[in-house]
C-alpha cells in the first residue's frame, strides 16, 4: 500500500472512532430515553440495554484503536510480528466481543420480551456474521505485516512510485 492508501484508512478510523463517540455519548442515550418514554410497557428494558450497547460501542471504539496501531504497526519501520498479532488478536476480540453483546440484545428483545419483530431477527444475524469477518480482518493483517517484512516499508515504496 501507498502512503496515501495509508493515510486514508487513518481518516477512515479516525471518523468511525469520532462517529461511535458522539453514538455513545448523546445519540444512544437520547434514543433510549426517548423510546422509554414513548412506550412505556418496556421502559424497564432502558437501562440493561442502554448498558449493553455502551458496552458494545466501547468494544468496537476498542477494536477501531486496535485497527488504527495494526496500520502503524504495518507501515513503521520498526514492526513486530509479536507485537501486530496482538493488535490482531486485541481487534478480533474487541470486535467478537461487540458482537456477541449485540447478539444478546437482539436475541433476549425478539425473543424473550417478544419486541421488535424481524429487525431483531435481522441484528441477530448482521452480529453473527461480523464473528468470521473479524477473523477474516485478522488474517489480512497478519499476512499484510508478513508481506511487509519480505518487502520494503510503505514509505519508501510510496517514494519510489510502487
Amino acid at each position: 500500500m501507498t502512503r496515501s492508501e495509508f493515510l486514508g484508512i487513518r481518516i477512515t478510523l479516525g471518523t468511525l472512532a469520532f462517529g461511535a463517540l458522539i453514538a455513545q455519548l448523546i445519540v444512544v442515550p437520547r434514543t433510549a430515553a426517548g423510546l422509554a418514554e414513548k412506550y412505556p410497557q418496556v421502559a424497564h428494558l432502558e437501562s440493561p440495554y442502554l448498558v449493553a450497547v455502551t458496552v458494545a460501542l466501547v468494544g468496537f471504539e476498542a477494536a477501531l484503536l486496535a485497527g488504527w496501531m495494526l496500520v502503524t504497526g504495518t507501515c513503521a519501520e520498526s514492526a513486530s510480528v509479536g507485537r501486530v498479532r496482538w493488535w490482531a488478536n486485541g481487534m478480533t476480540a474487541s470486535l467478537g466481543v461487540t458482537a456477541l453483546v449485540l447478539a444478546g440484545v437482539f436475541l433476549h428483545a425478539g425473543w424473550v420480551e417478544n419486541v421488535g419483530g424481524p429487525p431483531m431477527l435481522f441484528g441477530l444475524v448482521a452480529c453473527l456474521a461480523v464473528l468470521p469477518v473479524a477473523l477474516m480482518l485478522r488474517r489480512w493483517a497478519l499476512r499484510s505485516v508478513s508481506w511487509r517484512v519480505e518487502r520494503p516499508s510503505c514509505v519508501q515504496r510510496s517514494r519510489n512510485g510502487l
